[in-house]
């Protein structure tokens, strides 16, 4: 697991919702809950000064609802993770992109998985930030740059990520890969291939050329191809 921490506050109006999000948090080592707030508009004036990535945020709060002041943060791009002990608001905090919903009272393993789920989010932007990936070959991780990759190939359960010194071999899916892969730079031309835009050299009818490999161009992934890299739309 990666060693960074995610930077959090936790915003309701109840101590002893408080209390329990404090404990839980406690027991997540890539929590840090910074701080805890009785009030929207106090936390509002702290996320303005302190970089947080992620908030605990019940709804039915006295001075503003946790849905209104999540569409006010919109534009900081702050992961949320809403508490709660009223389920109707539950279709509207998804559609505000809400990483998890949370409904009172849940237990710490409930509490976990959406921690979990922040992680992964976090982890995944940090890589992208970086230009890389890390995938599990064998025992290890490794890091894979995004920039060496030319394709990735899928036998079975495996993927065979081809740089141009190097090939990783781990296991995954390829919709497990394409979903950690940023898709302005990478696109499945077949169903057991992905390739790297920049590295292809030639399109032909049913295959591509990317570095010294002949790559199998599927008919459904062509049009998409050809708009991607020609500009040209069907």
């Amino acid at each position: 697991m990666s060693s960074f921490h995610i930077n959090a506050i936790a915003i309701d109006d109840e101590p002893s919702a408080l209390e329990v999000l404090e404990r839980y948090a406690s027991k997540v080592p890539f929590i840090q809950l910074k701080k805890v707030f009785y009030s929207t508009a106090e936390a509002l004036a702290y996320l303005h000064s302190e970089p947080i990535q992620l908030i605990f945020l019940d709804i039915q709060m006295p001075d503003m609802l946790g849905t209104d002041f999540a569409r006010l943060i919109q534009l900081q791009k702050t992961a949320i993770i809403f508490t709660t002990a009223h389920a109707e608001y539950a279709l509207e905090g998804f559609e505000l992109k809400a990483l998890d919903y949370l409904l009172k009272p849940f237990d710490f393993a409930r509490f976990l998985q959406a921690c979990q789920r922040a992680f992964e989010q976090t982890d995944r932007k940090t890589n992208e930030e970086e230009g890389s990936i890390f995938v599990k070959e064998g025992y290890d991780w490794v890091r894979v740059n995004l920039d060496d990759v030319l394709f990735i190939q899928s036998d079975t359960n495996l993927l065979f990520i081809h740089e141009g010194q190097r090939r990783i071999t781990t296991r995954m899916t390829v919709q497990e890969m394409l979903q950690q892969l940023p898709p302005e730079r990478f696109v499945r031309v077949h169903k057991s291939y992905i390739v790297a835009l920049a590295a292809v050299q030639k399109i032909e009818k049913h295959q591509l050329t990317v570095g010294k490999h002949c790559i199998p161009l599927a008919a459904a992934y062509r049009e998409e191809i050809e708009e991607r890299l020609l500009r040209r739309k069907k």
